[in-house]
């Protein structure tokens, strides 16, 4: 997929505030990969790295394996939460014993969001789904 330098500095930054989340006990960085809108795509990407593609490496060049995996979406990702997770990892670790309510809030209030983000893509709410929720 081709996109533009800002698009992968998004994606960079996407990509840092899941490894901030996953700092944080109890809270995923897959949270933040859905309500920013890439974990489909981030799912994808991953399943696509497989022994078929190992054994594509022998047939085909670097590059072709590379673009089918999506590598440059999964790079960008993974320095972001690597970046996170190294140089945010003491100052989390400070703000959680600090200010635990602020901090909390904060990510219990993402969690509330993904509810919502994912309620509205249900269509038609019945009693089962509405069960399952609980």
């Amino acid at each position: 997929m081709n996109r533009s330098k800002s698009e992968y500095l998004k994606l960079l930054l996407k990509g840092m505030a899941m490894g901030a989340a996953d700092i944080v006990p109890g809270v995923s960085g897959g949270t933040i990969a859905f309500i920013t809108g890439i974990y489909e795509e981030l799912l994808k990407s991953i399943s696509s790295i497989n022994f078929k593609i190992f054994s594509l490496l022998k047939d085909e060049n670097i590059k072709s394996v590379w673009h089918k995996i999506n590598g440059n979406f999964l790079a960008c990702i993974f320095f972001g939460i690597l970046f996170s997770v190294f140089s945010l990892s003491k100052t989390i670790t400070f703000l959680i014993t600090s200010y635990p309510v602020l901090v909390w809030s904060f990510f219990f209030g993402l969690i509330l969001a993904s509810s919502f983000i994912i309620g509205r893509t249900i269509r038609s709410w019945n009693f089962q789904k509405v069960i399952s929720l609980i």
